[in-house]
């Protein structure tokens, strides 16, 4: 049991090794278009792993409809704003809604599959486009979610591993701790610290604030995908990156801070 956890640890930190320049540069260095293209294809992913992950569920899954609106909606929000993005949130809800209608039991669990596959429809690809969002208001802060979320996530692992006594929310996540996410919050808050010291330079207070919400986000990012996948009764979203799971298994936390982050810019900070 020891050496698979030694060997699946090993196997992480790899991963890690590889992506996480690559990540840096394509965040610094990349054309925000880009940028757009590769969050777009990785949500792309996201989207294959969730229709997977919701097939193992007794609701009937529409996949077409799942997959145009992967395909479609990042693009109108990137390109066109919110405003067309809630025309489409509409066409996609006439669409389920009609497809139901002709299905062959139009009149059994109508609430729940309409409902069913809107969430899965707009859930990953909605959420994802925040994430070049934030680059175009500048890359930096880009660099501030990622870090500060990979921060908490390692610092609690590693706390919660040595001094986890208090379960967090254990019929979700019996593996997170109290002691962990206090461990994984002041991780983060020092990480946060040196990035605003040598490239945000905001106040302290304010970047504080901020830190806190995307880490609480984030917690709440990683609980969501835990309970979805304690219902499908799946461990992992795939097996794409080695030692980590699938696309969602990374981007859990990221795509709910993402939008917590963006918002408090746009209409707090007025970046």
């Amino acid at each position: 049991m020891a050496s698979s956890k030694s060997k699946e640890m090993i196997t992480r930190i790899i991963t890690a090794l590889i992506l996480l320049p690559l990540s840096i540069f394509l965040i610094v260095k990349g054309h925000n278009h880009l940028f757009f293209l590769v969050i777009y294809l990785i949500s792309l992913l996201g989207v294959w792993e969730f229709i997977k992950i919701v097939k193992h569920d007794t609701i009937i899954v529409y996949n077409k409809i799942i997959w145009f609106s992967g395909a479609v909606v990042p693009f109108i929000i990137y390109f066109f704003g919110f405003n067309a993005f809630v025309l489409s949130s509409f066409v996609l809800l006439f669409l389920i809604l009609l497809i139901k209608m002709f299905s062959a039991n139009p009149t059994e669990n109508v609430i729940e599959e309409v409902s069913y596959n809107f969430f899965a429809a707009l859930y990953i690809p909605f959420l994802f486009t925040f994430i070049p969002l934030l680059k175009n208001i500048g890359f930096e802060w880009v660099l501030f979610l990622c870090f500060v979320i990979w921060a908490s996530d390692s610092f609690a692992y590693f706390t919660g591993v040595a001094l986890g006594k208090h379960k967090l929310i254990p019929k979700v996540s019996p593996g997170k701790s109290i002691e962990g996410l206090i461990g994984g919050t002041l991780g983060a808050l020092i990480i946060a610290y040196v990035l605003n010291y040598y490239l945000l330079k905001e106040s302290l207070y304010i970047m504080a604030i901020i830190t806190v919400d995307v880490i609480a986000a984030g917690v709440i990012g990683d609980l969501i995908e835990s309970m979805m996948k304690r219902s499908a009764k799946v461990k992992d979203s795939g097996k794409l990156l080695p030692g980590h799971g699938g696309v969602l298994d990374r981007f859990d936390s990221l795509i709910i801070a993402a939008p917590v982050l963006y918002f408090y810019l746009i209409y707090v900070a007025g970046k």
